[in-house]
């Protein structure tokens, strides 16, 4: 009898294991009813269930320690905290650190760093200083901290649709605009967070 409890106990964690959103509580739940059933399977002798069991256990902890770690806060350094609590807040700080740590921190000064009517390969945002955006010489914009450069470029894959203009010392950080669209194919939940962030930037700007 006692026997029987330990296999309706594993079925048990398997059905709340489909019943789950969380990916991580999933991979637990339906370990342990792995481990549940795997003990059942043993005790009726049944080396071959247990041995797939034990298959299957394996893979959902080798996994679970994976999200555990994915999810796991890393430290943003004070001088972009800022940024990442002001702009890229829908993602975790680990995936702000990694999409960051692409980028190419770079100054300009009194250049044009965007040309209207050419195809961009890189992403901007200004760190210091200060942007301006014009259209036949018309400034329309200012850009500060945090603003972005070139997004427009990138999120339609189109030429410039003006200049863009480094006053004095300007600070800022560069992306290659192909290494970050690899993500749409290689981790389409980062891409789409990142997407987000460019788009609510657009939107700002259309706003103002």
């Amino acid at each position: 009898m006692e026997n029987v409890l330990i296999q309706h106990l594993g079925y048990i964690f398997t059905f709340l294991a489909l019943s789950v959103k969380d990916v991580l509580w999933l991979r637990i739940i339906l370990a342990t009813a792995q481990i549940t059933l795997g003990i059942y399977q043993f005790i009726e002798q049944r080396i071959d269930v247990v041995f797939w069991n034990g298959v299957f256990t394996f893979v959902n902890l080798y996994h679970i320690n994976r999200i555990i770690n994915e999810r796991k806060p890393v430290v943003i350094p004070k001088a972009i905290k800022d940024i990442y609590e002001n702009i890229f807040y829908n993602l975790t700080t680990k995936e702000f650190m990694k999409y960051w740590e692409l980028g190419k921190i770079s100054k300009g000064k009194d250049e044009n760093i965007i040309n209207q009517g050419e195809k961009q390969s890189n992403l901007f945002m200004i760190l210091e200083g200060e942007g301006l955006v014009t259209i036949k010489s018309k400034q329309i914009a200012s850009l500060k901290r945090g603003d972005f450069i070139a997004e427009i470029s990138f999120l339609t894959e189109q030429p410039a649709t003006a200049d863009v203009f480094l006053s004095k010392d300007v600070k800022y950080i560069k992306w290659n605009q192909d290494l970050i669209r690899d993500f749409q194919s290689s981790n389409i939940g980062f891409w789409s967070k990142i997407h987000h962030v460019l788009s609510r930037d657009l939107i700002k700007k259309i706003k103002v």
